[in-house]
């Protein structure tokens, strides 16, 4: 498929694509639509900022004005007639993940596919409202999924359109038993498809026996970055010369361009951006603590530009588009090599230019090199810059987020009805400090939403 054009797509749909300047589908598109518009079960693979958002909500939007889709009632239960089921569901591993999909999905459908996303973080009440509309397509997380399915509010039996997205951390063991859970929520004839920049062979091998006869599409297939990426590191001799180094990067980038800063646990985030100065010096941290009306603020900061910089854990690790991106800095060696390639991920976007860089200890550079030497990656040890001076700290008032208790569930006293909202563990799942060692089992744990 050389141009959208030859989908010979429904005038909405082609309008919304040229209008966003998209003629040309990528590598990924291009082999993921055809099959998924022929109503085939689909295993998509391939690197992050490639398009695969886009690869699985065209056919989406153009099954749904194509046929004309209405929301399902059923004639059985104490609810018939109140609740009707979504023609589509897309799960998403993330809060932000979720409403990013969502937002594009808006950006492309007409008004009369309708949708909503469905997430942790909020008052459940606000789902089950907007559920009385009767969303076609609904978007969201495993948790609050089964929150609002569990309460009746969401009837999943008229689904015939399934998308897992970023697949891989959909089926790990933080989130296997949730989505088994969905699974048999859903009607047995549907068509299901699985998007995600890296596929184990044992996620492979799960994925396929939730599937029936699916097609395999793989493009830049294996643990990989984006070409347009540059892969660098710095070795420092102290944790004070490290927070400098970070700081000294931060003021590199050129105008309009920004930072994303890494960091494996929570207390390293607000720490590390509040000796960077806080939101007064542009800087902005996300944490799986922070409650969801502050991530979608800080969020909004980052993306108008507002703030320069974000430190985050991996729950900013995928999905997050923003253009502007032309740096990603891990404070640390990441925990395993699929965090270093979602992380970089962030920048490099629809084939721009980018860098990751890597503040390592001497302990820390061996293991590093090996890492990269197993992603097939290029990198180099850069000189240490003069050293600015950092800006004057500043006190990270304490998250309104939920309250957790000693294993990092929530601690809060829950409403009728409502399951446990869980959120990730940065991305952490069935993994050590030191993560390469992948054949290292793990205990098994609820996902996070």
């Amino acid at each position: 498929m050389v141009s959208f054009a030859e989908l010979s797509l429904t005038s909405f749909l082609a309008d919304r694509l040229q209008q966003a300047g998209f003629t040309a589908p990528t590598p990924i598109q291009s082999a993921a639509i055809p099959l998924a518009l022929e109503g085939r079960d689909l295993l998509a693979q391939a690197k992050t900022g490639s398009g695969k958002t886009l690869a699985f909500l065209i056919p989406l939007i153009e099954r749904a004005v194509k046929e004309g889709w209405k929301a399902v009632g059923h004639a059985s239960g104490s609810h018939a007639g109140s609740v009707r089921s979504p023609r589509a569901l897309v799960l998403a591993p993330t809060r932000e993940l979720a409403l990013q999909i969502e937002m594009e999905l808006r950006k492309y459908a007409p008004p009369s596919v309708t949708s909503l996303a469905v997430y942790g973080g909020v008052p459940i009440e606000r789902h089950y409202r907007a559920l009385r509309q009767s969303p076609l397509i609904v978007i969201g997380t495993p948790g609050r999924l089964l929150d609002v399915a569990g309460t009746r509010h969401l009837d999943l039996r008229g689904v015939e359109y399934v998308v897992m997205d970023e697949a891989d951390q959909m089926l790990d063991r933080g989130f296997l038993r949730d989505i088994q859970r969905i699974l048999q929520l859903l009607p047995a004839q549907r068509q299901t498809m699985l998007f995600s920049a890296t596929f184990s062979p044992e996620i492979l091998t799960l994925a396929e026996s939730m599937l029936k006869n699916p097609a395999r599409t793989a493009v830049d297939p294996g643990v990989n970055t984006p070409t347009t990426i540059t892969h660098a590191y710095y070795v420092v001799p102290s944790e004070a010369s490290r927070v400098q180094l970070i700081h000294t990067l931060l003021q590199s980038p050129e105008s309009g361009s920004q930072s994303m800063v890494f960091c494996d646990q929570k207390y390293k985030v607000k720490r590390l951006a509040a000796r960077l100065g806080g939101e007064p010096a542009s800087v902005g941290a996300i944490t799986g603590n922070h409650s969801q009306a502050q991530r979608e603020r800080t969020l909004t900061a980052f993306r108008s530009g507002r703030l320069r910089s974000l430190v985050a854990t991996d729950v900013a690790a995928r999905g997050l588009d923003v253009p502007s991106v032309s740096q990603v800095i891990h404070y640390e060696l990441p925990g395993n090599p699929t965090s270093y390639v979602h992380r970089t991920g962030r920048t490099g976007r629809a084939e721009r230019s980018g860098a990751t860089l890597l503040i390592l200890s001497p302990q820390e550079e061996r293991e590093y090199l090996a890492m990269v030497r197993r992603l097939r990656i290029q990198t180099k040890r850069l000189t240490l810059p003069v050293l600015e001076a950092l800006p004057p700290p500043v006190n990270e008032p304490e998250s309104n987020g939920p309250r957790h208790d000693g294993r990092g569930r929530d601690a809060r006293p829950r409403r009728s009805g409502e399951r446990q909202n869980s959120m990730p563990q940065d991305a952490k799942a069935g993994q050590g400090r030191r993560g390469w060692r992948a054949d290292r089992p793990a205990a098994p744990r609820r996902g996070n939403s």
